[in-house]
């Protein structure tokens, strides 16, 4: 687990795990409200210690069988949690891509915490795992996540029509990929 363990200048990036499940628990209760309008209608499960550690096992098994990395952000110095970072649906073979997802604390926004957290994960997954393409959708309104996807030159695919259910509504989002031009197609494996 060790070669998974991902540190930033200002934050440390915990790979999901069911000991987290306190203060995952309450960084999804504090930003339930903030999030509705950008993310699917979750259970109550998912704001309660109890019902989040079934999710976090899961990640974590999906982390050790190298299909999904998730993880959660803290301050150096604090064990809040203010964010989250996923490669998820990582595909080895002849695809060698995933895709990317974040979220941050409502009140740690604007404060360069996401972007750092993404420099990263793209570092992981491009220099660790050695995938050739990182994939994000964003919803033409969230003006942030798009600043996000400019700044790291995520190129823009296109649109998907109601491709996502958020808040009980089918949403348009936008396809980004970033491309690893360092793997060869001639490298068929990791």
């Amino acid at each position: 687990m060790a070669r998974y363990a991902l540190v930033t200048e200002r934050m440390y990036m915990h790979l999901a795990h069911p000991r987290l499940a306190a203060r995952v628990a309450d960084f999804n209760l504090r930003n339930k409200q903030d999030m509705m309008d950008v993310e699917p209608r979750r259970p109550s499960a998912y704001y309660e210690k109890k019902g989040i550690k079934m999710y976090l096992r899961a990640d974590y098994k999906d982390a050790m069988r190298g299909s999904d990395f998730r993880y959660y952000l803290t301050l150096k110095g604090s064990d809040e949690i203010i964010g989250t970072v996923c490669i998820g649906q990582v595909m080895f073979g002849s695809v060698k891509s995933c895709v990317l997802s974040y979220k941050i604390d409502k009140d740690y926004r604007g404060k360069g915490y996401c972007s750092e957290a993404v420099a990263e994960i793209i570092d992981f997954a491009f220099n660790t795992l050695r995938l050739h393409r990182i994939e994000a959708q964003v919803m033409p309104r969230n003006e942030k996540s798009l600043a996000v996807m400019r700044k790291f030159g995520f190129e823009n695919e296109g649109l998907s029509k109601k491709c996502f259910e958020i808040n009980e509504k089918w949403e348009d989002h936008y396809r980004f990929a970033l491309l690893n031009e360092e793997i060869s197609a001639k490298q068929n494996y990791r």
